[in-house]
């Protein structure tokens, strides 16, 4: 009994899996012809999209807001950035008539030297530089063959460097304004007020001589030369206050001047006529 029984299930098995061949092989056959296959997938995705698109939402929701509070944090950000400069801006304005009463002075100080555009200007270069604390020279590459003569006025392009104190027929040697034993009649161009200035024998800085204690001065104040010493012409940069030093049992104040001119590190000049 047992052995029928077996051979039974056996046979059974064989006739379902023949079965369901037929039908599979019958299922792709007719797919082939008819495309059943692609109509349902095309159908059923209509009912898919919703769920994906559901599936989707809360990403998408969480991709906008990340990008609005960046947005919003960017926008503080310059916002701040902004508002700094409104601030400045409104410091700057509030200068605005100090810089129309000196825009006066400089348009007096153009007009009084306009014929510098049509003086004679030659360049010369450095042979040699001296900056020893006794002594501020300079040697130039021009002289007699040049034409020219002493006391002349030597510039760069930040300011006055000093005058032309030897000549010789192919060089001539420059005394700076730092020179100890030289001194120039300047004017602060904030007070049209004038300062003697002389040389210290340290090329970074300069002296104003003889300012009283209850003196209108203040750091940063711009010297420039007065033409009334019969030096120099007027109207060219000496410095800017750099330091002001008040000592009650003296009865004038000391006051630093920092030289406007590249004293140290020029390669080229100018000499005026």
């Amino acid at each position: 009994m047992k052995n029928n029984l077996h051979f039974r299930q056996s046979h059974i098995i064989s006739i379902k899996l023949i079965l369901f061949l037929v039908i599979s092989i019958s299922f792709l056959l007719i797919d082939k012809n008819l495309e059943l296959s692609n109509k349902i997938r095309n159908n059923s995705s209509y009912l898919i999209k919703p769920i994906y698109s559901t599936a989707e939402a809360p990403l998408k929701i969480f991709n906008k807001l990340s990008i609005y509070i960046d947005s919003m944090q960017d926008l503080i950000k310059k916002n701040k950035i902004l508002e700094k400069k409104v601030f400045i801006q409104s410091g700057i304005i509030q200068k605005i008539p100090l810089l129309k009463e000196e825009n006066k002075r400089l348009r007096k100080l153009l007009n009084s030297s306009e014929s510098m555009a049509d003086s004679k200007i030659i360049i010369a270069e450095l042979i040699k530089v001296n900056l020893s604390p006794f002594s501020n020279k300079i040697v130039i590459d021009k002289g007699e063959k040049n034409n020219l003569s002493l006391g002349q006025t030597v510039i760069d392009s930040l300011g006055l460097i000093g005058q032309v104190s030897e000549v010789n027929k192919d060089f001539s040697i420059v005394t700076l304004i730092t020179d100890p034993g030289h001194a120039l009649l300047a004017v602060n161009t904030r007070t049209e007020k004038r300062v003697m200035v002389s040389g210290t024998g340290d090329n970074r800085y300069l002296k104003a001589e003889y300012v009283s204690l209850n003196e209108d001065v203040i750091e940063g104040d711009i010297l420039i030369t007065s033409g009334l010493d019969n030096i120099f012409p007027e109207g060219y940069l000496i410095g800017v206050i750099s330091k002001i030093n008040k000592k009650i049992n003296k009865d004038f104040m000391e006051v630093d001047v920092r030289p406007s001119s590249s004293l140290s590190t020029n390669q080229e000049v100018m000499i005026l006529w």
